[in-house]
């Protein structure tokens, strides 16, 4: 117990010494904990579940998720006794890094290597969809490409519907779990992806 709480000072300490900058770099300059700290944003999970997802060792998801607790990006929110032992389950404290104030001032190839990772990760979740055959499953579910031509204030208002969009969505989310929990509605399990981003100099020559 003892040394459970002078880890955990050392951690605060940590914390404290270190910027919000400096967390959200060092976080994102390892691809195991870019790749871990996307999962925490979606949802909840445990180092086990970590290491299964990513195919490494239970005890490299353990310091990596240690790593991002002691930067205080993720905070344990829940602990399992599972055949003696507790299990552990963290979630991302922010849900979207970029939400950060700090995220512009972050290297712009440490930005782009995040970027990669969410894309890739958006892209397999497609791919599996459209294998499994659920992608079109629905004739209502959405895909869309749209060119667009905007000025400064046009990119800054489209920004701000994106976020309005996405925030009424989440809560839409919410009032969906309440209204599921306790009946025998089977979830849609479904995933939602948002992107505005500025065309290559080739490709909008194109359009």
């Amino acid at each position: 117990m003892k040394q459970k709480r002078r880890m955990a000072r050392r951690r605060a300490r940590r914390r404290r010494d270190m910027s919000s900058l400096q967390a959200l770099a060092k976080a994102l300059n390892h691809p195991v904990r870019v790749k871990a700290l996307i999962i925490f944003a979606e949802r909840t999970a445990s180092p086990k579940e970590i290491s299964e997802e990513l195919g490494i060792e239970i005890s490299n998801a353990v310091y990596h998720v240690r790593v991002l607790e002691e930067l205080g990006l993720v905070d344990l929110v829940e602990e399992e006794a599972v055949r003696g032992s507790v299990v552990h389950f963290y979630k991302a404290v922010r849900r979207d890094p970029f939400d950060n104030p700090d995220w512009k001032r972050i290297d712009p190839k440490t930005r782009s290597a995040f970027s990669t990772q969410i894309l890739e990760t958006l892209l397999s979740d497609l791919a599996a969809s459209l294998s499994a055959g659920t992608f079109d499953q629905r004739d209502d579910r959405h895909l869309s490409r749209t060119p667009l031509l905007l000025d400064e204030k046009g990119w800054r208002r489209v920004l701000r519907i994106q976020a309005s969009a996405l925030k009424s969505i989440l809560e839409e989310q919410a009032a969906a779990t309440g209204r599921m929990n306790g009946s025998r509605e089977v979830a849609i399990r479904a995933m939602l992806g948002i992107c505005l981003f500025e065309l290559s100099p080739e490709t909008a020559a194109d359009e």
